[in-house]
């Protein structure tokens, strides 16, 4: 090599080195930036394409850390929110919690028993009634609280998310003008917006060549396609109460939706089967149903404690080939039993509902908690006639040769007979009705109205489902209130020291079987006692708190991991570039000591 080949070397050794040297104190500076990737010199190649500095990371891992990035998102907001929860529900044996109040309100009925004409004590039991009235309405109070609260930050979150799109997409813009010499800035601008998309919603990246990225969402609808984003809304319609529901029906949703527009389409993201994910699928999932679930408890708790203590049972007469029992006093949303064997031998059990509102009808069998009966809407409102013949168009899509008919003798009862014909025959006939008023109607009681109406609950249908909520609006009958003396006097002309009717009201608190609903979430079956369903309705969210508590410790650790591997590649380490930057101060003074070498040597060469 001649010393002009050697100089150009030497020359070039110190320009390359000079790059390295500026690409080293790029990572250190950089070294505490968030979403700085740390840098490496490659040198340039022939073609010239290849940058002679590009980011060090695995794009493999870089995904992966998306997406756990997006599970920590979902995870965290549920474990923080059903903490709250469980703030709400509070120490179950505490004095001032529901099971408490339900327990005091017991004992007071005993006490009650013994000096039923009691001022004092007849005042206790209102106080004890009115005490679980309150904790209810509280609890209830503090779930919708909560669901509101996910209404306000599922919009925040929303917004943010569009503004990230929105960011995305202009990034795209500068980072193809800027080609792949000018944008290593620029790409850990858009890694660190992917980043801050996928903790609010999880998302698919696709990378192009020129270092844009297309996104969409897990059902595949496009998010930011190039240099175009689409636009993300939400219609909140916080604050929310117990009936403000999501449904998929256009218009009719109690609660905000989601939807993405671009390309004159427009697509309402909580409408598919695929999960949001990241904080908004969290907090989607938190508003429409663990928390709807935990009101529906309470509801449930609410709505069992009112029939117990409302609901007479009417038992059924046997007439010839079949049974009858009468109907009078029954409310919307009463309910008759009956279990027949139709003609083919197949055995129904039937629950048939009084539901006036035409619009409701027909009722579907989900309506009743007991997933083995079959359930009939009956319309009373047209006079018993009418609502014999719906009984007997329901009865007759189930099964034949059972015949309906009404009766009103003797006067002032409305008779309703069931009659068996061929093979067929009428197994057990019975009613439950709620008592409406406080005295005249036996010993069951109307403890509780339901404020919407000023009226006792009855768990109708008409208009809209009762028990939606009925925890948030129980209260005290007031006619009790007036007249406290009803809780020994179920004819008004009984005498004011008998115990029957405050005896009773303890057996029908303590062994009446109430409903509960799939909506609630709870695994005891169909049917239970209050006492059972308190402890049962606690004992799940002390279990849904820990459950969620634990997802999320185990989704930290996994997302730590994923962040530590990306780290180990991708972030600078002080010391590793120390040693670079020795490595390459030893180059730069050899290339140095070469040129100074043979510019001695041309200084010789010259002066011969």
């Amino acid at each position: 090599m001649d010393l002009f080949g050697a100089l150009s070397n030497a020359f070039n050794g110190l320009n390359h080195t000079q790059d390295a040297l500026s690409v080293v104190s790029q990572n250190v500076a950089g070294a505490n930036q968030a979403g700085y990737v740390r840098r490496e010199y490659v040198g340039q190649t022939t073609n010239g394409i290849t940058p002679s500095v590009q980011r060090v990371l695995d794009s493999y891992v870089q995904k992966q850390l998306w997406s756990e990035t997006s599970s920590s998102g979902y995870t965290s907001v549920q474990a923080d929110y059903t903490k709250q929860l469980d703030g709400i529900y509070g120490d179950p044996t505490g004095a001032s919690q529901l099971s408490s109040s339900i327990d005091n309100f017991k004992n007071t009925l005993n006490t009650l028993q013994n000096n039923p004409s009691g001022g004092a004590e007849q005042s206790t039991v209102l106080s004890a009634a009115s005490d679980v009235a309150l904790r209810l309405t509280s609890m209830s109070s503090g779930i919708q609280n909560l669901r509101s609260g996910t209404e306000e930050a599922i919009a925040q979150s929303v917004t943010q998310a569009d503004t990230l799109l929105k960011q995305l997409a202009t990034l795209n813009s500068r980072i193809k003008a800027a080609g792949p010499q000018n944008n290593l800035d620029l790409l850990d601008n858009r890694d660190a917006a992917l980043s801050q998309l996928s903790n609010l919603m999880a998302i698919n990246v696709t990378e192009l060549p020129d270092g844009s990225v297309n996104l969409t969402n897990r059902s595949g609808t496009a998010l930011v396609t190039g240099q175009q984003a689409s636009d993300l809304s939400f219609d909140s319609h916080a604050p929310l109460t117990a009936t403000n529901l999501y449904s998929i029906m256009a218009g009719q949703s109690g609660v905000g939706t989601i939807t993405v527009s671009g390309n004159g389409s427009s697509t309402n993201l909580l409408s598919g089967d695929a999960s949001i994910g990241g904080q908004i699928g969290g907090l989607i999932e938190l508003r429409d149903k663990i928390l709807p679930n935990a009101q529906s408890q309470l509801d449930d708790i609410g709505a069992g404690v009112s029939l117990a203590l409302s609901n007479r049972s009417v038992s059924s007469s046997s007439i010839a080939g079949g049974l009858s029992l009468d109907t009078t006093g029954i409310q919307p949303g009463n309910r008759m039993a009956l279990t027949f064997t139709d003609s083919s031998g197949t055995v129904h059990q039937v629950t048939m509902i009084r539901v006036d509102d035409a619009s409701k009808l027909p009722l579907a069998d989900n309506a009743t908690a007991d997933a083995n009966d079959k359930v009939i809407g009956v319309a009373f409102s047209g006079g018993l006639a009418s609502a014999v013949s719906d009984m007997q168009a329901g009865l007759n899509a189930i099964g034949a040769g059972i015949t309906v008919s009404a009766s009103t003798v003797p006067p002032g009862s409305n008779i309703v007979s069931f009659t068996a014909s061929g093979t067929a025959s009428v197994n057990a006939l019975s009613a439950t009705i709620t008592n409406m008023q406080i005295q005249g109607q036996g010993n069951a009681l109307p403890f509780f109205i339901d404020s919407a109406t000023g009226l006792p609950y009855t768990g109708s249908f008409d208009v809209k489902d009762q028990r939606i909520g009925i925890a948030s609006r129980l209260q005290i009958n007031q006619a009790l209130t007036v007249k406290p003396s009803a809780l020994a006097d179920a004819t008004g002309t009984s005498i004011s020291g008998d115990p029957m009717r405050a005896k009773a009201l303890v057996s029908q608190l303590m062994s009446q079987t109430v409903e509960v609903h799939p909506e609630s979430g709870l695994s005891v079956g169909s049917a239970t006692t209050v006492s059972n369903l308190v402890k049962q309705v606690f004992q799940t969210q002390a279990n849904l708190t820990n459950r969620l508590a634990s997802l999320d410790s185990s989704q930290s650790v996994v997302l730590a991991s994923v962040q530590g591997r990306f780290n180990k590649s991708s972030s600078v380490n002080m010391d590793e570039e120390l040693t670079n930057l020795t490595a390459l101060q030893n180059v730069y003074a050899a290339n140095a000591k070469v040129m100074t070498t043979i510019r001695e040597m041309f200084t010789v060469l010259m002066q011969l």
